[in-house]
């Protein structure tokens, strides 16, 4: 077994070492074992650096990879089926290796930040061991190579958010969220599941690698609509877990979580497994199938910006944050523009875990409060708050220097180029959708900016009704939660180390040199060289010289293959396809050529989408300046004017309601009508065949017993009658015998002159 696959299995469980111990020992260990989690992960994120240090930098090559498995379950030979074998295994190449560091290394920041944040809680010991099963979970999902073990730990990804998002399950509002996250993701995980079966009905496995191999062959027996459903019912799994419309719900309640909470499901693990798995299955999709994924994360990117910007609550505004920067990630992926779409995720991952933690540290400060029209005068108290959230926020917004600039625009290019390959026309909704959602985005954080940092402090105009109020949902009233509240009256100030020191981290990860030399141009960086586009692109091409293969119309011939890894500055934010060399030995593949026209219109529409970009941005910043700090525009008075639309944002387009009026009173409504189809039909059915036979059963029995038994019983009792009679006659004495036949004799006489006579 090579080295860094030992490692491997060694970061990921390290994090389960870490659960089992702390949830059966936190009582028994000094400060419930916290130092035992930040100990345990920080161990594994040095040997995830490792593992990066090797492969991404030593190695530097775009088309390393390694992979290790094992017979998990062996059935034999399945009858209709033949042998039947689940496998599980361990792949580590360049996304892995990106995928392992980054989420480690926001697991550790979280658990540092929380020694700090969560410090006095009653379940201060289980909680740790909560983000130790949340972290072993997306670690196993990083590291799968097949779909039957990423499905595995994609459930227990879904616990693990059950367990934390509940966490303060005394709170109606936290057991409420944790129900909604479970049962919406449930349902993603149902299609996900049905295209896993699709697949595995075809060619008998679940391995990444043989999948995409019998793709490239052609033995895909069904016709393309059913690689097309089956490519859409995996990107299901994704509309669960990376939040997207009309899954979306979920996220925004997640928050009911304690804070560090929201950084790691919002950042690193659970929403980015998502995306994550889209790039994994890529290679698997159909041209109609990205068509609906591109379309679906563009529509879900503006949608979640619309509502972000009439959001009170600190954390919400992040969430639905969270919520349209993961619909640019799907849209990049719809694109093609493979490369960006993973490179926006890490980048967000970065800045996102910044903001949630430093949202985290505002309503630590501020006692508990998370409602921004009482907040204000911030920067004053909490300056390196202050700095870490503003830098994170100028890369969510995509300004120039920043890391969200170089990966947004690169998506938002790949769009361009789409749009433009496509032929125009509907295609065109997807670019602008992405730049009216980072005008948006710029809006709603300058706000955010503004209303916290800014001005002064506007706690004494809080109404004494706000506490319970509409907008303001806070995550640790009710349940001591995340501290006590002894110093309720004491000033506002800055975090301690422990919470500080992970901002610091985040921040400067947020800056564009980590990434790249060329603060325009990501392309020109590490993570654009090393994460391309997999060669094997499953397109109609490749489908209708497969089915030209079956039919013995053509031989199977290796195809025109992308642009080699050399030339991966020339389509700095579509797909660049890796070198032939990246495909399994022996393995003839197709690629869809519409991916290298979507490259080079890309690489065209770069600078196109640096000026458009940098111009919605500006024109968002310079509108919530013109709102909220000039007071040009009266933010209240806007609202009443524009009361309708104010309240289809704030009421988050009434998606919950919508749901509550179909689905939920739908399901009600069809329940009472299936019970009373059990009842009366069903029910009434059994019943009556139950009353036929039961009175049938008596009639029986009654003839039985009076009738048939009747008989039998006459029968006997006349027997024993006659029997009796008899036996007084049978004395056995000849005096007795001789007077009966004088008597018989007698009575022949009287009986024949009788007859005599008359």
């Amino acid at each position: 077994m090579h080295s860094l696959i030992q490692l491997s299995i060694v970061v990921l469980l390290l994090p389960l070492l870490s659960f089992v111990i702390l949830i059966f020992f936190n009582r028994r260990l000094p400060r419930s074992g916290d130092f035992l989690g930040v100990g345990i992960l920080g161990t594994a994120f040095a040997l995830s650096a490792y593992i990066f240090w090797t492969v991404i930098v030593q190695t530097y090559d775009p088309a390393f990879r390694i992979a290790w498995d094992f017979t998990w379950i062996d059935l034999g030979k399945v009858p209709g089926v033949g042998p039947l074998q689940i496998k599980m295994g361990v792949v580590i190449d360049n996304l892995t290796a990106i995928m392992l560091a980054m989420v480690t290394l926001i697991s550790l920041l979280v658990h540092l930040y929380s020694t700090g944040y969560m410090a006095g809680d009653k379940n201060y010991g289980r909680y740790f061991a909560f983000l130790g099963i949340f972290t072993f979970s997306m670690l196993g999902i990083v590291l799968s190579d097949n779909l039957f073990s990423i499905y595995i730990f994609w459930e227990l990804v879904g616990l693990s958010s059950y367990l934390l998002i509940g966490f303060f399950f005394e709170k109606d509002s936290a057991a409420d969220a944790q129900k909604k996250a479970f049962l919406a993701n449930r349902v993603g995980d149902i299609g996900m599941w049905l295209g896993i079966l699709i697949l595995y009905s075809q060619f008998h496995t679940f391995s990444f690698v043989e999948i995409n191999a019998n793709l490239a062959a052609g033995k895909f027996a069904l016709s393309n609509a059913w690689l097309t459903a089956a490519g859409i019912l995996l990107f299901m799994g994704c509309v669960g877990k990376s939040a997207q419309f009309p899954l979306h719900i979920w996220l925004p309640d997640a928050m009911e979580g304690p804070t560090p909470v929201s950084a790691l499901i919002h950042a690193a693990t659970m929403v980015a497994a998502g995306v994550y798995f889209v790039a994994r299955i890529f290679v698997m999709l159909t041209p109609d199938a990205l068509h609906l994924i591109a379309f679906v994360g563009a529509s879900t990117a503006f949608m979640a910006a619309t509502i972000a910007i009439t959001q009170n609550d600190i954390k919400r505004v992040l969430a639905y944050s969270t919520v349209s920067q993961l619909g640019y990630m799907v849209l990049g992926l719809g694109v093609g523009a493979y490369s960006a779409a993973l490179f926006h995720l890490v980048t967000h991952a970065f800045f996102k875990a910044c903001l949630f933690l430093g949202s985290g540290a505002i309503i630590h400060a501020m006692h508990h409060e998370q409602d921004m029209r009482w907040m204000g005068g911030l920067r004053k108290h909490m300056p390196w708050t202050f700095a870490t959230f503003t830098l994170a926020t100028l890369a969510l917004a995509g300004l120039p220097l920043t890391s969200g600039f170089m990966s947004k625009d690169a998506i938002l290019a790949g769009a361009i180029g789409f749009a433009k390959v496509e032929g125009g026309g509907i295609f065109y909704l997807i670019p602008v959708l992405g730049f009216f959602s980072a005008m948006l985005t710029a809006f709603y954080m300058g706000r955010q900016i503004w209303l916290v940092f800014f001005g002064e402090s506007r706690t004494h105009l809080k109404p004494a009704e706000d506490h319970h109020g509409h907008d303001v949902h806070d995550a640790h009233h009710g349940a001591h939660d995340d501290h006590d509240c002894h110093e309720e009256h004491h000033g506002v100030h800055e975090v301690s180390w422990n919470m500080r020191a992970p901002l610091v981290i985040l921040a400067a990860l947020s800056v564009f040199f980590v990434y790249s030399p060329d603060p325009l141009d990501g392309a020109k960086g590490w993570f654009m060289k090393m994460i391309q586009t997999p060669e094997t692109v499953v397109g109609e091409a490749s489908l209708q010289k497969a089915a030209a293969l079956r039919s013995g119309v053509a031989p199977l011939i290796a195809e025109a293959v992308l642009p080699p890894a050399g030339h991966a500055e020339t389509d700095s934010h579509a797909a660049a396809a890796a070198p032939s060399h990246a495909a399994p030995a022996g393995v003839h593949t197709f690629a869809d050529p519409r991916q290298a026209e979507i490259a080079h219109a890309a690489h065209a529409a770069h600078f196109p989408a640096i000026y458009i970009s940098s111009i919605m941005v500006v024109l968002g910043i310079s509108m919530a300046f013109i709102v909220y700090v000039f007071r040009i525009i009266d933010p209240e008075k806007t609202a009443i004017s524009i009361r309708p639309l104010y309240l289809f944002s704030l009421n988050k387009w009434y998606w919950d309601e919508i749901y509550e009026a179909t689905f939920i009173k739908g399901s009600i409504v069809l329940s009472k009508v299936f019970a009373w189809f059990d009842t009366n039909i069903v029910d009434g059915l059994v019943n009556g065949v139950a009353f036929t036979v039961k009175k049938f059963a008596f009639a029986n029995g009654s003839f039985d017993k009076y009738v048939v038994d009747g008989l039998v019983n006459f029968t006997a009792f006349s027997v024993n009658t006659t029997g009796a009679v008899l036996r007084k006659l049978q004395t056995g004495k000849v005096q007795t015998y001789v007077v009966m036949l004088i008597l018989a004799v007698f009575g022949y006489f009287v009986y024949y002159f009788t007859r005599l006579v008359y």
